[in-house]
């Protein structure tokens, strides 16, 4: 796990390695790649994952120019899947652009703790209340952060835990909105008591006994975005019932029994419940309401709509 900041000027590819705490097999490996590349196109205008062999030495790097004649690395080992990671190393060096390049050696040597190490530090601190972060991280956009320190480390790693966990830039494209006070739709994290104000479910449950026990960042990290990729894809099954249903009653149960019988039907519907309402979707709002008082009142009475008796 080692980092790299390049110059290079115009003209044939030559690469200066600034600071790095690459050997030199694996400074050799990267420059030559680099070079190739450079060689096709003498600008490097945005950020790449690759998995590279030169010389026998294989390693896997995320790569990026940081202006016209310089770049940055973050190497790993071949084997290791940097792919999942992708939008944490992309915020980190958005940050060294903007926070640290009068003196970037410290940021960069940070790296890896920074970007990759956080998964599991955040399952160390929930343990028990794993199963309600994730649930919070998928059923809601808004999060609210009660923190003595909003800037320590721990609250800066649950938040990027949020993230890669929420469905929200999955879905739209946009990321998940941090409060630093509750908030009317927002759901809560308190560092203050250690405790996360929410229930869960059996998904998340399941999600979270895959995970807690793991000490390899990446394949937690896969567990994650596998998940995630899941969720969304239920999240799709659910909102074309609705859809349907709206001019096809057989639809309108079939979204019920399926949110009904899903281990994760309550973060389906909490999600869709508050897509209706932040993008004014009142046909499906409507929908929701009726299918929500469906399921109060097949909850009160089991056994109204089964067989009568002879």
């Amino acid at each position: 796990m080692s980092y790299v900041l390049f110059s290079y000027e115009d003209g044939p590819p030559n690469l200066s390695p600034l600071y790095s705490d690459c050997e030199g097999p694996v400074l050799d490996t990267v420059k030559t790649y680099l070079c190739t590349i450079l060689a096709k196109s003498p600008t490097l205008t945005s950020s790449h994952i690759q998995t590279i062999t030169n010389g026998g030495v294989s390693v896997t790097l995320y790569y990026r120019g940081l202006d016209e004649y310089q770049v940055v690395c973050y190497v790993v080992s071949e084997h290791v899947a940097l792919s999942p990671f992708y939008h944490e190393l992309d915020r980190y060096t958005d940050t060294l652009i903007s926070d640290h390049m009068d003196d970037p050696k410290p940021y960069l040597s940070k790296w890896y703790y920074m970007c990759i190490e956080y998964v599991l530090r955040v399952i160390d601190y929930f343990r028990d209340d794993l199963p309600s972060l994730l649930f919070i991280a998928l059923s809601r956009n808004n999060i609210s952060i009660l923190a003595a320190d909003p800037t320590s480390q721990i609250v800066r790693d649950t938040q990027l835990f949020i993230s890669a966990c929420s469905l929200k830039e999955l879905m739209y494209n946009t990321s998940v909105v941090f409060e630093s006070s509750e908030g009317a739709d927002c759901l809560m994290v308190d560092f203050t008591t250690k405790a996360v104000h929410y229930e869960s479910s059996t998904f998340c449950v399941e999600w979270a006994r895959q995970i807690e026990s793991d000490a390899n960042p990446f394949t937690v990290r896969q567990v994650l975005e596998d998940r995630k990729i899941t969720a969304n894809e239920d999240m799709n099954i659910f909102r074309r019932l609705l859809h349907q249903a709206e001019t096809d009653h057989y639809a309108f149960y079939q979204g019920y029994e399926f949110v009904a019988r899903h281990s994760n039907g309550k973060v389906l519907f909490e999600m869709l419940t508050h897509e209706s309402t932040v993008y004014s979707l009142d046909k499906l709002g409507s929908l929701l309401d009726v299918l929500q008082s469906f399921r109060l009142y097949k909850d009160s009475h089991p056994y109204t709509l089964g067989p009568r008796a002879s």
